[in-house]
């Protein structure tokens, strides 16, 4: 029924204008007729009547005819889509996606097919016409007024055919763009959100709003704003709902009422459909939060602190299992298995802010092609005005010269501003080194250091970033930017991070093996998994001047380094890590010059202390023989002299042994203390790598505080679902 209600206004249209320009055709072609029959060609005036009535004739029948070839040119560039589309079907499926860019092409397919039925009617209407003589009393080589429109009609038949150029150029940079920059996020994008709507189904199945459990969070996530109403806020629906009218109840009848006969119920009017609380959500982090808590908790039983792919197959039912591995796949981006509240909240949060930034990156794209489609028409416009006016008005050809000298004059003053121009344009359509909100690395060609940025807005002729180290803004000219060397973050997915460091050549390699067999520890152990990937490179790159070495290690990291709060706590949760195990396994650093490990001594003696030093022996006048010469030498009885020292070395031992216990017991209380401060570092490094929860809000239930209280801290640790499962074993389902 639209349909045909369309056609017929279209046809109506083109009767309107159509039928009054058909009334002269028919009035003056019986005139003509009339004339025929009478036959006066002898006088000039009788002539000159008969022309002008032809003349008129000729000239509504071009103005019927340009008409009616306007809404058939319409009316081809209406059809061709959908005819490309069928013949597409069964040619090559493969090519029937762009049937969509033949409508783009709808305007100027009606222009050329105007502009070239206007030429060729008129040529052979009105100005090659041999029964039509307009300027039967000029010369034949005066350039009358038909010579004049139909040389203008040619200028504008080559402008319409260098605009539908042009148009295919543009509609080939826009969909050569956005296939390159927003197809895979537009689907990935498109993938999480249904696999929200389908799981906020099943949680508000299984705990409908207002039940009491998620009043906080529904509160939150039916608000278009993300943000809680206090009481001095009023809106308009306050005021009409005290009036008795329900604006939600009114906008969903008029949805049900327009898309009754449909078989699926569409969002359109539909304010608390699926569709639109999601939607809403996601339009901001606190509301995106609270959707991501919401669901989780309603999914996970009772018990468990993680979100598998069974508990969403338990709540959708035994003939969704593939659907639920599905959509379980869709958040699970870390590939660990199972969802903690943390990173479902991360997830869903990162995704509305990914929606939000194509949203952004479409607008800009789109600002920055209307921009240079519309430098290119005022281009494409001046060349054909300046050949017309070069030919048709007398005092432009007298100043031709001059005015090219001048045009050559003024290329060269924006001459530096066009180059600006066309180099931002190479840089941003077909370079396309980053999108908004992709974090970038920005090097210069020979250099080693970069500066971290996120993109934040883009332009024809400029870029504007914002710096990680300090939030300041920074804007940078597109032309230097295609000078720099750009390592885009955000499009190289898992990220690696590398750790050099120098050592002691002394280093054993069991020492070497046991802090490689630690680390890899580390990261396959259970709760890293989720932010690094098993494989560790570990390995000595260099050795220098045989005094150090130096040691690299590399690891990945799960997710990518666009998120910063996350990149600096795993480098942070690595790196103290390391240093632990480099303190247990008490690897040293390459000791330098008079150090213990390297001892240099400077001795001050005189020539004669030298001598007399390396011509001493030493004899052995602690050992037995010692003793006997040294009894004689004194006249002393011997046996004396040895009980005298055994009585010294009895002391001597018992001087030992007691040293030897102290010694002990300096030992023990030291490897205590060591082992307290190995501990009480141990619960540094856990406080220090993770990230702050929130207080919890019921210490017996162990429930986290609402997301919307604080989202910047997230949710305790010790959060837990709340799905209850039934005395029989059989789980609560929700069916689509």
């Amino acid at each position: 029924m639209n349909h045909l209600l369309w056609a017929a206004r279209y046809v109506a249209v083109v009767l309107v204008v159509g039928i009054p320009l058909a009334i002269p055709i028919i009035i003056f072609r019986q005139d003509l007729d009339v004339l025929a029959n009478v036959d006066d060609t002898t006088t000039v005036e009788s002539v000159e009547r008969r022309q002008y009535r032809q003349l008129v004739y000729y000239l509504f029948a071009w103005f019927e005819t340009c008409w009616l070839g306007f809404w058939a040119s319409d009316v081809i560039g209406l059809g061709l889509p959908y005819v490309f589309r069928f013949v597409a079907r069964y040619v090559n499926p493969a090519h029937q996606r762009y049937w969509r860019v033949f409508r783009v092409l709808h305007r100027p397919i009606t222009i050329i097919g105007l502009v070239v039925t206007a030429y060729i009617s008129f040529t052979f209407l009105i100005n090659g016409n041999e029964l039509l003589v307009v300027n039967f009393k000029e010369n034949e080589d005066t350039f009358g007024w038909d010579d004049a429109i139909e040389d203008v009609l040619e200028q504008c038949t080559l402008w319409g055919a260098f605009y539908l150029v042009e148009k295919l150029m543009i509609v080939y940079i826009t969909v050569h763009y956005h296939y390159r920059s927003n197809l895979t996020r537009i689907e990935h994008s498109k993938e999480m959100q249904n696999t929200l709507m389908t799981l906020y189904d099943a949680s508000v199945y299984l705990y409908p709003v207002g039940s009491g459990q998620f009043d906080d969070e529904d509160v939150i996530i039916r608000n278009a704003t993300g943000a809680e109403h206090g009481e001095h806020r009023v809106r308009a629906t306050s005021y009409l709902s005290r009036l008795g009218i329900d604006t939600y109840g009114m906008t969903h009848f008029f949805g049900n009422f327009m898309t009754a006969g449909a078989p699926t119920r569409s969002h359109w009017l539909r304010p608390a459909s699926t569709y639109a609380v999601v939607e809403r959500a996601l339009a901001n982090p606190k509301s995106a939060a609270a959707l991501a808590k919401r669901i989780w908790m309603s999914l996970v039983v009772v018990g468990n602190e993680s979100l598998r792919a069974e508990d969403i197959a338990e709540v959708l039912g035994p003939f969704r299992r593939e659907e639920a591995h599905n959509l379980f796949m869709v958040l699970d981006e870390n590939e660990s298995g199972d969802i903690q509240l943390d990173e479902m909240i991360w997830t869903v949060v990162e995704a509305g802010r990914v929606r939000h930034a194509i949203f952004q990156n479409m607008h800009d794209m789109d600002h920055c092609i209307n921009t240079f489609d519309w430098v290119a028409l005022a281009m494409l416009a001046a060349v054909m005005v300046f050949f017309i006016l070069v030919l048709y008005v007398p005092t432009i050809k007298t100043i031709q010269q001059t005015a090219s000298l001048i045009i050559v004059g003024l290329s060269f003053a924006v001459g530096r501003t066009f180059n600006h121009f066309l180099t931002g344009c190479v840089f941003v359509f077909f370079d396309h080194p980053f999108d908004i909100g992709d974090r970038v690395e920005v090097f210069n060609m020979a250099a080693t250091h970069s500066v971290s940025l996120i993109v934040k807005r883009q332009s024809l002729l400029y870029t504007v970033f914002r710096r990680i180290d300090n939030f300041s803004d920074i804007q940078i000219a597109n032309e230097r930017l295609a000078q720099k060397r750009i390592e885009n973050v955000t499009r190289s997915g898992f990220n690696r991070q590398s750790v050099t460091m120098m050592i002691d050549f002394r280093t054993t390699f069991k020492d070497l093996m046991a802090l490689r067999k630690e680390l890899e520890d580390f990261l396959k152990h259970p709760d890293n998994k989720r932010d690094y990937q098993p494989g560790l490179g570990f390995s000595i790159v260099n050795v220098h001047e045989l005094n150090r070495m130096e040691l690299k290690c590399a690891f990945n990291h799960k997710g990518n380094w666009s998120v910063e709060p996350l990149r600096t706590a795993r480098s942070m949760k690595f790196m103290c890590k390391l240093v632990s195990a480099i303190r247990r396994i008490q690897i040293g650093n390459p000791p330098p010059i008079g150090d213990e490990r390297r001892p240099n001594y400077t001795v001050m003696m005189s020539n004669g202390e030298q001598e007399r030093k390396m011509g001493w022996k030493g004899g052995d006048e602690d050992g037995e023989n010692g003793v006997v010469d040294k009894a004689k030498a004194e006249g002393k009885p011997v046996d004396a002299v040895f009980d005298i020292a055994g009585a010294q070395h009895d002391g001597r031992e018992q001087e030992r042994t007691k040293a030897e216990f102290q010694e002990a017991e300096r030992m023990a209380r030291q490897a205590a203390r060591e082992e307290a401060e190995l501990a009480a570092e141990e619960q540094a490094i856990v406080g220090l790598t993770k990230v702050p929860p929130v207080p919890a809000k019921n210490k017996a239930k162990q429930e986290a505080v609402s997301s919307g209280v604080e989202v910047s801290h997230l949710i305790a640790t010790s959060s837990t679902g709340l799905r209850q499962k039934s005395n029989s074993g059989a789980e609560n389902m929700f069916h689509r």
